[in-house]
């Protein structure tokens, strides 16, 4: 339990940099965009990265496309999830868990934060300690969702039935 309480500290400061650093590009009200992100500013977080694009109702897994995910994602996904839109990614009930949240930072303009079991994934020892920040190309609409996230509890992969020789 210590681990995981440390794993959770670790997060909780992970995302109070990455949330300052955006709260740092906002402008008179504005939004940041995502051609004002400068990569360098949270260059040890870049692993855990996601940048996710919005073209249309956030509610539809269709429209929301994971632009970016950092190495960090591939091995609780079991694959790359970088170019591919969320019904591609989730079974049904992760996606609208997604959509939903995502939906609410779009439709707010306002950062999110929440923990998701990856129990779907065939993990439940493993959780999502997820942030979710809104960028917008024009100030106002969002149209880009950057996020950090950091994976709590045990990462056990299903036995695949290959043993060392």
């Amino acid at each position: 339990m210590t681990g995981q309480m440390a794993a959770m500290m670790a997060a909780i400061k992970a995302h109070e940099t990455l949330f300052r650093y955006w709260r740092s590009l906002r402008q008179a009200g504005r939004l940041p965009s995502r051609a004002q992100l400068d990569p360098a500013a949270f260059r040890h977080l870049l692993p855990q990265i996601s940048l996710v694009d919005v073209s249309g109702d956030p509610m539809d897994p269709a429209c929301l496309k994971q632009r970016l995910a950092g190495t960090g994602f591939y091995p609780a996904y079991g694959r790359e999830i970088t170019g591919r839109v969320f019904a591609d990614i989730y079974p049904a009930a992760a996606a609208t868990y997604w959509c939903e949240e995502l939906a609410f930072v779009v439709r707010t303009q306002k950062p999110s934060v929440g923990l998701h079991n990856m129990a779907w994934r065939g993990l439940p020892g493993l959780s999502l300690f997820w942030l979710r920040l809104p960028l917008s190309s024009d100030g106002k609409n969002v149209d880009v969702i950057l996020g950090h996230d950091a994976f709590i509890g045990e990462l056990r992969l299903p036995n695949s039935g290959i043993r060392a020789a």
